[in-house]
């Protein structure tokens, strides 16, 4: 009880105390204006300590704050997103009339290279236009980094939040590539971008959308990575075609540097390259004259001479050509396979029909369809002869898309009597332009790492990257794209970027191991195969209708396996895994492992898959891609066909005659007039139309910036110091008064 009392006297002696010194306090001149200022700063330090609360909160618990609405706009799309996955967008874009640019062009690279175009360079506002598309047509996008060489648009909102302005010192590892004016080089660095997200979607800017596009339209749970493919890929030269080329017969056309060598095909010593010449042994009308006296045997010397001379392709499959008697001592059913044909003179067809005719009269013992089979393939070879410049052309058309200039094919192939080579298979050198001879380099590193194939451009439209990806095939083609970024401007040996991407993603493989094999027909996870799922097995493995021997042959190789083979884990096999009358043993992942033959069928079936899940699409339906020439009116009608009916992605491109100067600037008037007509509202991108940014490269402004912070904080400073200065002056005899030490006087006795 005494302890209480006398807890409770210190405590009223304390709250006594307190008073004295608040009243003393509010005695003074200025102790409002110190509450004041006390709890002004109370307030400001309780708020600043919410808004880092929330902060963390929101990074720890991002999936309550950021659901749905972490884009550009700052909206939910829940009911429209049917998961939330971060997809950040990356734009390449240069100003081409800058000054400092075209300085620091004319020193790195000669004026005379054909990749410093000013076209190439020419900034025609696209980027202003693709962002206000952009944000009318995807705005769940998360974040937009522009990547360009310092540069600043003039109209670009610097202080959006949403938006990062990203320079090539910041992407580039090799700090001596720079500066480089090739866009392949700065778009093999784009994954490098700080902050980025895991799968992005590259723009070029003059990329457009044309109507509501979502994560879909690139990339499925179900299917994997969306790509959309357009035209061939060129082809290795004018006379060889990528389909003759590994096809498994010997081309004298393809037998080229340029063309890999037919892919193999020719067992002979290689020839020269396309712009030399190649090397025949005679001619077929010399042949013919030979063979014909040592042999009476037309239809094999026919046979052999379409053989040797590689025909090109008359037909796909493979036609019977010729079924004789027995009497005559030749193979039933011999197939003539002819393939490749090249363009005969006229005289060379009718040398061989005039033969043919001669011996079909003298030899009365051939039968009426190899009559009719025979004039069939000289009807052929005419065709082929008579329509090979259209054939060419048709060719040349689905081949050849707008920024790839091809020349004309040189239809007619010199094919001398005389058996000098000098004069034959004489071929003029290809003038492709730089893009065109990018495409075939790298289809020529893709074929010696996945094998011939023939393949297709992807379509200009925004390409949905994955940056993993990205780096596990640079890290593969290590030293091709470390030429690709060390090059000043485009090269015929550059990897071009989407190219080489989507056919990585496409071309790389994995093993898969038996056991995971064996998990995959395991449908009730037992441990053991079922006759249910080694008959599933069976039908993905052979042919339908499966033959019933195959379905015994390899139940007694399970059973073979099962008797020699000691197996270390026996299971007991659940209840209606065996027909009443199954014989098999119990088909465990170990005995399967073990079985070698087994295995080996299953594994040849399904021990490869793709490594990266994709779907190809191909491309039309949902993208446009034009070239835009000095031609008025054909500017406005491809114009107003677009404006009728606008794809998801459109794609307009610079083709236009630099010496027809009142043209272009007509046909750029029209297009900057269409941008405006399908995206007239101003984004959150843009500064208001009265203000233009004060500096036009990115160090002026971070220097500004830097010059800006310092004097901000040598301000603050000054103030601060005048204010405690002030304060010391004013409340100095107050503070010593509130402070002072009040003695006791001492009683004198």
């Amino acid at each position: 009880m005494l302890i209480a009392c006398r807890i409770f006297i210190n405590i009223m002696s304390t709250w006594k105390l307190l008073q004295r010194r608040c009243y003393d306090l509010l005695s003074y001149k200025y102790s409002l204006l110190v509450i004041l200022t006390a709890f002004t700063c109370i307030f400001i330090g309780i708020v600043h300590f919410g808004e880092m609360w929330i902060t963390w909160s929101k990074e720890k618990y991002e999936a309550v704050f950021y659901s749905f609405n972490d884009n550009i706009l700052g909206i939910s799309f829940q009911k429209k997103l049917c998961q939330h996955v971060p997809i950040d967008v990356v734009y390449t874009w240069v100003n081409g009339s800058d000054p400092v640019f075209l300085k620091s062009l004319k020193e790195h690279v000669p004026i005379t290279d054909i990749n410093t175009a000013a076209s190439r360079f020419n900034d025609k506002d696209e980027l202003r236009y693709s962002l206000r598309s952009l944000e009318k047509y995807a705005p769940w996008v998360r974040h937009v980094y522009i990547v360009t060489n310092g540069q600043i648009p003039s109209w670009l909102d610097m202080d959006n939040p949403k938006v990062t302005l990203v320079t090539h010192e910041d992407i580039f590892i090799n700090k001596s590539d720079l500066p480089t004016f090739s866009s392949p080089a700065i778009e093999s660095n784009i994954h490098r971008i700080p902050g980025i997200s895991d799968k992005f979607l590259y723009f070029n800017d003059d990329v457009m959308l044309g109507a509501e596009v979502w994560p879909e339209d690139f990339i499925t749970q179900a299917n994997g990575q969306k790509i959309y493919l357009a035209w061939w890929v060129p082809d290795c030269s004018d006379v060889c075609p990528w389909a003759w080329v590994g096809d498994g017969s010997c081309d004298p056309a393809c037998n080229t540097t340029l063309c890999e060598f037919d892919g193999g095909d020719c067992d002979s010593t290689p020839v020269p390259t396309d712009s030399e010449t190649l090397e025949e042994e005679g001619d077929y009308s010399h042949k013919l004259l030979q063979d014909s006296l040592d042999d009476n045997n037309y239809g094999f010397k026919f046979l052999n001479l379409l053989r040797n001379k590689n025909i090109s392709t008359m037909w796909n499959d493979t036609e019977t050509f010729i079924q004789q008697p027995s009497s005559l001592n030749m193979t039933t059913n011999l197939k003539l396979n002819i393939n490749k044909s090249h363009n005969f003179k006229n005289n060379y067809i009718n040398s061989i029909e005039k033969y043919f005719n001669e011996q079909l009269i003298q030899n009365d013992q051939i039968i009426s369809t190899q009559k009719s089979m025979l004039s069939k393939i000289i009807n052929k070879v005419k065709f082929q002869t008579s329509n090979i410049t259209k054939r060419h052309l048709l060719l040349k058309h689905y081949l050849n898309d707008d920024i790839i200039n091809l020349p004309q094919v040189n239809s007619t192939i010199k094919i001398n009597h005389k058996l000098h080579h000098s004069d034959q298979w004489k071929l003029r050198t290809r003038q492709l332009d730089t893009y065109a001879e990018s495409l075939l380099y790298v289809n020529r590193i893709y074929n010696m790492a996945y094998g011939f194939e023939r393949r297709r451009v992807p379509a200009h439209m925004p390409h949905l990257i994955d940056k993993w990806i990205v780096a596990d095939m640079q890290k593969k083609f290590k030293h091709e794209f470390k030429r690709t970024s060390n090059h000043k401007v485009r090269s015929s040996e550059d990897m071009q970027f989407a190219f080489s991407y989507f056919y990585f993603l496409m071309s790389e493989k994995r093993n898969v191991p038996i056991e995971e094999i064996f998990d995959t027909f395991d449908t009730d996870k037992s441990g053991t195969w079922s006759d249910r799922e080694i008959r599933t097995l069976l039908s993905r493995l052979y042919p339908l209708p499966l033959d019933y021997s195959l379905v015994i042959d390899f139940e007694n190789a399970i059973t073979n396996c099962s008797n020699h083979m000691k197996i270390t884990k026996i299971l007991n096999v659940p209840p209606g895994e065996r027909y009443l009358d199954s014989s098999l043993p119990i088909v465990t992942k170990e005995l399967i492992a073990k079985c070698e033959l087994v295995s080996r069928k299953v594994k040849a079936k399904f021990g490869e898959e793709k490594l990266y899940q994709h779907e190809i699409i191909k491309a039309g339906k949902n993208e446009i891609f034009e070239m835009l020439t000095s031609n008025v009116s054909l500017t406005v009608q491809l114009l107003d066909e677009i404006r009728r009916d606008p794809k998801k992605f459109i794609c307009l491109n610079d083709d236009m005659d630099p010496l027809r100067h009142a043209e272009n600037e007509i046909v750029r008037a029209l297009l900057n007039d269409f941008y405006r007509s399908l995206y007239p509202l101003r984004s959150t991108f843009e500064l208001p139309l009265q203000y233009r940014n004060l500096f036009t490269h990115r160090h002026k402004l971070l220097e500004w910036r830097a010059n800006r912070t310092r004097t901000r904080n040598l301000l603050l400073c000054l103030i601060l110091l005048l204010l405690i200065t002030t304060f010391y002056h004013f409340f100095y005899h107050q503070v010593r008064r509130l402070f002072r030490i009040r003695a006791l006087p001492i009683l004198l006795v």
